[in-house]
């Protein structure tokens, strides 16, 4: 976990067990958090496990993985790291030191950094 930035989700009620591991997808699979297709041959995060007593299962792409390696201290929802981190990037401003994107995928820096770019135009281009 990377200490410069810390997206802070609420309260977190863990599950009452679960499985993780990273396997490498023998058929297409989608990314639970950006949606995008995780192709054949692709590594991703396969969970399993029991949350207020429903099993439920999440794949989340390796690109989405460092994201939330990166910025989530407390937990997260699944389905939802996207929109906790564009709400902490607004809250910040769109400012983000460079540690925080060391630890990114590629793909992964490219899209916070369009998030960032994003905030800036709407929010702070004006203010010149």
């Amino acid at each position: 976990m990377n200490d410069c930035a810390c997206v802070y989700v609420g309260d977190y009620d863990g599950p009452e067990f679960v499985s993780e591991k990273i396997v490498k997808a023998r058929k297409i699979h989608k990314c639970g958090e950006c949606g995008r297709e995780i192709s054949p041959g692709e590594k991703y995060e396969k969970v399993v496990g029991k949350w207020e007593g429903d099993l439920s299962s999440h794949k989340t792409c390796v690109d989405c993985l460092s994201i939330r390696d990166n910025f989530f201290c407390n937990g997260w929802a699944y389905g939802g790291i996207w929109e906790h981190l564009q709400e902490h990037l607004l809250e910040m401003q769109g400012s983000v030191s460079s540690d925080c994107l060391i630890g990114l995928t590629p793909k992964a820096r490219e899209s916070v950094c369009e998030h960032i770019e994003d905030i800036w135009e709407r929010y702070f281009d004006d203010e010149e």
